[in-house]
């Protein structure tokens, strides 16, 4: 891939940007995915823009209870991937969330496990076919999950 020849933005996710995010989310995650309502804590929200295409984005849900942040996405299209899109992403949301706990839950063979240990996150409990209510039976994608903690 040749370097990009315009600038890549970064900003707060608006309502123009869903179709595209739920359109990558829908591809790469699972069908039905309906990101509308993050646009309840766009401050916890960062989308990443090519001139106006959507390479990537994520999402902090900022209160959880017991004083705690949930990342419940963080995905850079694969054509964008290797360029620090998505460490940048982690942490600015990390950062969104001052003093508390930040928590997610990953596939088992997702790459970007190891991206998460580099931020000190640390795996709590693996939980097997965490993922089976969400992916087509015969999706190729692992089942199992890891839930991770970045204690603050």
């Amino acid at each position: 891939m040749s370097p990009p020849s315009a600038p890549i933005d970064f900003c707060y996710v608006t309502a123009k940007h869903i179709p595209a995010m739920n359109q990558l989310a829908r591809h790469f995650f699972w069908p039905g995915i309906d990101l509308s309502e993050v646009l309840q804590y766009p401050d916890h929200t960062c989308v990443v823009l090519y001139r106006r295409l959507v390479v990537g984005f994520g999402v902090v849900v900022p209160d959880t209870g017991y004083n705690e942040a949930y990342l419940s996405f963080l995905l850079v299209h694969p054509e964008w991937r290797r360029a620090g899109i998505a460490t940048f992403l982690l942490y600015h949301l990390i950062q969104t969330c001052p003093g508390k706990d930040v928590t997610l839950h990953v596939s088992a063979t997702n790459p970007a496990l190891i991206l998460y240990q580099q931020f000190g996150f640390k795996v709590e409990e693996f939980l097997s076919n965490f993922y089976d209510k969400y992916l087509p039976h015969d999706s190729p994608v692992c089942k199992h999950a890891m839930f991770m903690r970045l204690g603050r």
